[in-house]
């Protein structure tokens, strides 16, 4: 009778463990953040008025080759290429279309890197330029106001694969310059862009103002120096780096692999034995990059080598950016953070 007493309870069913309600607007953030990455990545943002100059490339996730179609997609009354390898697809259809369509078309190019484009320009004009030296340059000029130079060809594997950099800005002013000179005529002109000082020097330049100025700038260098280079073989400029070095400047520099163990090489023993530092690129891509940061304030980049030929022999060019904005330099150290990262230390 008093069983029932001692009859065991059943132990109480343990607590449902307590679900995060967090959890699935994390994840939603997560996969917002990464949808903004890529769209942000696909998006072309082509050059405004009164703005300062953009930077383009492609290993801070800005699509060159998607944005160079854009722009030419967009334009409406001229186009002006001077391009030492113009071998895309893409792009060569774009031009042609744009050309079709009755709009004045004019393509520069060196024979030696492009080749085979005619199928593509019934109603463009055509020029291709052999010199002594190669015609180096990688210059577009729109409408006679969108500008876009630096060190990218239009090949598919120089767009989409290899390392390069591109600035993209709008003023008529550089755009007529450029359109009278390029790619024929040496010349320096300095301008005003969205507010930003900017320098552009045409090469050769036989009389060696161009080299002298990237001297003085070099020279004038008070905390640091970040070099990213195809190729490096010009004593004199090999000669500044060092005396940079020596007077207490931190110079970092990133020579493409390919280079660095032929043309390059027996510059960046010399830079080495000095004490410079120096990194090689890892990867079957080329280190393309012709840059020069200078106390995180100045940049000059282009489509010069760091060579004599550049300077003196070849129509190649490059440009300069004082004064760099708050975006600029953010978007240069991700840059040189990403080049350091994939490089290996001399």
């Amino acid at each position: 009778m008093l069983s029932f007493l001692f009859k065991r309870k059943n132990p109480p069913p343990p607590p449902e463990p307590q679900k995060n309600r967090w959890l699935p607007v994390g994840v939603v953030l997560i996969c917002s953040f990464c949808v903004y990455l890529i769209v942000d990545s696909l998006s072309p943002h082509l050059p405004v008025y009164n703005e300062p100059p953009r930077l383009y490339s492609n290993q801070c996730q800005k699509d060159l080759r998607l944005t160079l179609l854009e722009a030419i997609r967009k334009s409406t009354e001229s186009i002006h290429l001077v391009m030492f390898g113009l071998t895309d697809p893409a792009i060569l259809k774009a031009v042609g279309e744009r050309a079709r369509k009755g709009m004045p078309v004019n393509l520069y190019y060196d024979p030696k890197g492009t080749y085979k484009i005619q199928k593509y320009f019934s109603h463009a004009h055509l020029h291709p330029v052999s010199n002594t030296g190669l015609m180096h340059q990688k210059i577009l000029v729109l409408d006679q106001e969108m500008v876009f130079i630096g060190s990218a060809n239009m090949t598919t594997a120089s767009l989409r694969m290899h390392d390069n950099l591109v600035i993209g800005f709008m003023s008529p002013k550089i755009a007529k310059f450029l359109q009278e000179k390029t790619p024929y005529s040496s010349g320096y002109m300095r301008s005003t862009v969205g507010g930003q000082d900017v320098e552009i020097w045409l090469l050769p330049d036989p009389r060696g103002h161009a080299l002298n100025d990237l001297r003085k700038k070099i020279r004038a260098a008070h905390h640091s120096i970040r070099i990213a280079l195809f190729t490096y073989t010009h004593p004199a400029l090999i000669e500044e780096v060092i005396a940079a070095h020596k007077r207490g400047v931190e110079v970092s520099i990133v020579i493409d692999m390919h280079s660095g163990l032929g043309a390059s090489a027996k510059g960046i023993q010399q830079l080495k034995e000095e004490g410079v530092k120096v990194s090689m690129s890892q990867g079957m891509q080329l280190m393309h990059h012709k840059f020069i940061w200078i106390d995180e304030k100045t940049l000059l980049t282009g489509s010069a080598n760091w060579t004599k030929a550049a300077f003196y022999k070849n129509s190649d060019c490059f440009i300069a950016l004082n004064n760099l904005t708050s975006d600029q330099k953010s978007f240069m150290k991700k840059l040189w953070r990403r080049l350091e990262t994939e490089a290996k230390r001399l």
